[in-house]
């Protein structure tokens, strides 16, 4: 709605105008009515109308004189001027003062209806032409945050120059200051689609567009591209929950709108902007490690920091548990799990900290090996998890459940290629290691011929017979062996060894250890 004001010395006019208008322009409304220069301009600087009908005629001055004190305070207000007779002069002065029409007395209904139309085509051009130079000014105020941004991430110019620059480009996501954290955003795989027709560069910068305003969702944020693969976001007084919230509400965007995995580096907090480079090179750092732990992860730089700082060395305990964990074997992990779990709980959080995030990532590394993919909730991020805890107690209860799912899904994973009969098959020999598991009793209990059965085990499984019945009872060894409260003569007993002695010269040989040196080592 265009908001009019008119001035005219004659009651009668200003009233016909008004009413001709509501009966031609819905989007036109009389907002004041003036009858001199004076009240004109005043209700101009108390309306801000957007078009302005004057007289030329005016008893205290001249429409011209109210017309040129207008353009000195708005270059741009349509004005359509009024003259109850024809004069060269009025309108070139008219013409100069940027009229949008110049009307004689009286106006008919079609004339004013042309002159206002004019006026409005005026306006729409005006706001079309202030909203290119906006959109423009937008556009260049963003390449020159992004570009000074990279130059402070880089540090390819001084610091405190970038700094400055920055805050006279009004970078809204810095203004608050910090702490800050960067994020590095990792393109897991250009699309196929992207590579085929060249348009990396147009996809980096959709990339990095949906990327930022994803994270300015949740806090302030700034982006930039540093190649069609790689994206940094650096978010604004944010704390660790905030960012794992922003690295979410990211990963989300993304998956849904251009379907493409994404690796995630968290930086720590930094509390200053001369800083940022050091976050910048943190986040980078820990981005690299999908190698590692796998694509699709979040990957906070702290984690891999103390695989580092311990130098990725576990106790023998944790190797064997690593080695449970690979294997599938359920009972074994959570025995182990129970002892391990006893003795953190009399640790100091920070260490329990530690030895869970460097155990988690060689876990992760299994995870990665083995091509596994976890949906379940939180578990998807174990890093991103383990980060944002504090507490000891919580910290041993997520990652014992974290390597009890990774456990059940490395065994749903072998046994999901087992035709059901063959299930069934394995079943039946882990139930009865004590009595007769051998080929002959499972062929018998199949009604298959033992050589057949053979041959089909290994071709279904993977492993001929015999490994399996060895791999199946030492695992069941193992597991028992970490029960203080059983002899080993009934361990021996229990996975169809009759002699205890044999027992221990097998089991020597397939784990390297005596049962007796198992248990010392292990409890």
């Amino acid at each position: 709605m265009y908001r009019l004001l008119i001035a005219d010395d004659e009651y009668p006019i200003r009233e016909g105008l008004k009413h001709l208008i509501v009966e031609t322009f819905d989007s036109i409304k009389t907002i004041a009515l003036a009858e001199d220069g004076e009240t004109a301009l005043r209700l101009i600087g108390e309306f801000k109308p957007d078009i302005v009908i004057l007289d030329i005629n005016l008893p205290d001055m001249s429409g011209l004189e109210v017309a040129r004190l207008i353009r000195e305070n708005d270059s741009d207000i349509p004005l359509l001027f009024l003259t109850g007779y024809e004069s060269f002069a009025y309108i070139r002065e008219a013409v100069g003062l940027q009229a949008a029409d110049y009307l004689l007395k009286p106006v008919t209904k079609d004339e004013l209806a042309s002159g206002l139309r004019r006026a409005t085509d005026s306006l729409q051009r005006w706001k079309r032409a202030e909203d290119g130079i906006e959109q423009s000014n937008r556009k260049q105020r963003a390449m020159a945050q992004e570009y000074a941004l990279l130059d402070l991430l880089l540090q390819r110019r001084f610091v405190d120059d970038t700094i400055e620059q920055l805050l006279i480009l009004e970078c809204p996501a810095l203004a608050g200051g910090g702490p800050f954290v960067v994020l590095c955003c990792d393109l897991d795989a250009m699309p196929d689609s992207v590579t085929e027709n060249g348009d990396a560069q147009l996809f980096g910068y959709a990339f990095c567009k949906l990327a930022t305003e994803a994270a300015a969702a949740v806090t302030g944020a700034l982006g930039a591209v540093i190649s069609p693969d790689r994206v940094i976001i650096v978010l604004a007084q944010v704390g660790i929950q905030t960012a794992a919230d922003v690295v979410l509400q990211v990963r989300s965007v993304l998956t849904e709108t251009l379907d493409i995995s994404v690796t995630v580096g968290i930086s720590r907090k930094i509390h200053h902007l001369s800083k940022l480079s050091e976050g910048y090179r943190e986040a980078v750092h820990a981005a690299e490690h999908k190698g590692w732990v796998g694509n699709g992860q979040v990957i906070p730089f702290e984690s891999v920091q103390i695989a580092e700082m311990t130098q990725q060395v576990l106790l023998d305990k944790e190797l064997i548990l690593i080695s449970e964990i690979r294997a599938g074997n359920d009972g074994a992990v959570s025995a182990i799990l129970r002892t391990w779990s006893a003795q953190l709980t009399e640790m100091p959080s920070r260490q329990v900290k530690l030895m869970a995030t460097q155990l988690v990532l060689f876990v992760m590394r299994v995870v990665q090996s083995l091509r596994l993919h976890d949906e379940h909730g939180d578990r998807q991020y174990p890093l991103l998890a383990l980060s944002q805890m504090q507490n000891g107690n919580e910290i041993i209860r997520y990652v014992s459940s974290y390597f009890v799912q990774v456990g059940r899904l490395i065994r749903e994973s072998r046994e999901a290629v087992v035709p059901r009969m063959f299930e069934q098959a394995k079943a039946w020999v882990r139930e009865r290691l004590h009595e007769d598991a051998s080929l002959n009793g499972l062929a018998r209990h199949l009604h298959l011929s033992p050589k057949y059965l053979s041959s089909r085990f290994k071709q279904v499984t993977g492993e001929n017979f015999a490994d399996f019945l060895t791999r199946v009872r030492f695992e069941r060894a193992r597991e028992l062996l970490l029960d203080p409260d059983r002899k080993v003569g009934e361990v021996a007993e229990a996975v169809g060894f009759g002699d205890t002695n044999y027992f221990s010269i097998a089991f020597k040989k397939n784990t390297g250890l005596t049962p007796t040196e198992f248990r010392k080592r292990y409890l």
